[in-house]
């Protein structure tokens, strides 16, 4: 049994990680922004502490630290990966400054596991599967801001010798995703027999179930590597939106109707985006279990029985700098 500390906690990775960290006896406690939507956690909530702390709260968060001395540390908070998340300074101080307070503050009273929440979006436009050890070339803010992040966790497992590491979501899916993300909006409106509105049939991902995403970081608590601290979490399969609205039809009995470029295209979409996943199979002994069929069966049927939570919008729509969204 450990104390474990989840930053962003309240979000769709954060929750789903705390789901598999309670069973297992851990004493679990989450730092979530003031006012933040709890409905992902409805379920545990006298199962854990909350703590309502603005993560860039340095004095607060110190406190915090000092005081429950976690031996476990998820760090999940994020802020800029979502469109309306557009604040710069908020990005660096967030994803950044936070990262590099939280990391200074463990180191002072110690800790068995540091685990840092980067992004894909480190990498940048790259034409092949993308490898921890590539140049990074982020081209947004949000990017940049993680990939800083990154470099400072890096430094400090190398050169300090500490157990912390870094873990690149690729656009992971699944159990309590936000309701205006794309495999949700597509399944919910499968559901409900409603016409979809969405951008290029040809853009792409690397979609990773949620149940892996989350079984990369209690890997790296099992193995606490020597030589390696930064790991990709995606399938290495690329995939379409209409690779998921083909694989949601099969799932469908209603015929599902499109207006494809709905919205106005980003300049950087990628065409291509897919992990290099062979050091995290190689040293975590870690393989994702869900292709994109399998993983979207097991979302459609949660979705299904859980329609109400996708109906409900003032629940679904919140967002907070401390959850943890899509990357």
């Amino acid at each position: 049994m450990k104390t474990c500390l989840v930053t962003g906690g309240a979000g769709f990775i954060g929750a789903n990680l705390v789901k598999k960290l309670l069973p297992a006896g851990h004493r679990v406690h989450i730092v979530t922004e003031k006012n933040t939507s709890l409905w992902r956690l409805a379920n545990v909530l006298n199962q854990v502490t909350i703590h309502e702390i603005d993560i860039a709260n340095f004095e607060k968060v110190n406190t915090l630290v000092k005081t429950i001395k976690p031996e476990l540390i998820f760090h999940l908070a994020s802020y800029g990966g979502m469109p309306q998340q557009q604040d710069q300074e908020m990005t660096f101080y967030v994803n950044f400054e936070s990262t590099v307070n939280l990391v200074n503050t463990c180191k002072e009273v110690g800790f068995e596991c540091f685990i840092n929440t980067g992004s894909s979006s480190e990498y940048g436009m790259k034409s092949e599967p993308m490898k921890e050890d590539f140049i990074l070339e982020p081209i947004t803010d949000y990017g940049v801001a993680k990939a800083a992040a990154t470099q400072f966790c890096l430094k400090e497992a190398i050169v300090n010798k500490l157990p912390i590491y870094t873990v690149r979501p690729f656009s992971v899916y699944g159990d309590y995703e936000a309701a205006t993300k794309l495999i949700p909006t597509i399944l919910v409106g499968a559901l409900q027999d409603k016409p979809l509105a969405l951008s290029s049939p040809t853009f792409v991902r690397d979609f990773t179930y949620i149940e892996d995403m989350v079984d990369i970081y209690l890997a790296i608590v099992k193995t606490l590597p020597q030589s390696h601290f930064v790991f990709n979490a995606g399938t290495g399969i690329q995939s379409s939106i209409q690779d998921v609205i083909n694989a949601t039809q099969l799932m469908s009995d209603k015929k599902i109707i499109v207006q494809w470029n709905a919205s106005e295209q980003r300049p950087w979409e990628p065409k291509h985006w897919r992990a290099d996943n062979l050091l995290a199979q190689q040293i975590l002994n870690w393989h994702p279990h869900h292709n994109l069929a399998k993983g979207l069966k097991k979302t459609f049927t949660w979705v299904k029985n859980h329609l109400e939570l996708y109906s409900a919008e003032s629940i679904c729509h919140a967002t907070s700098t401390t959850q943890q969204q899509q990357i």
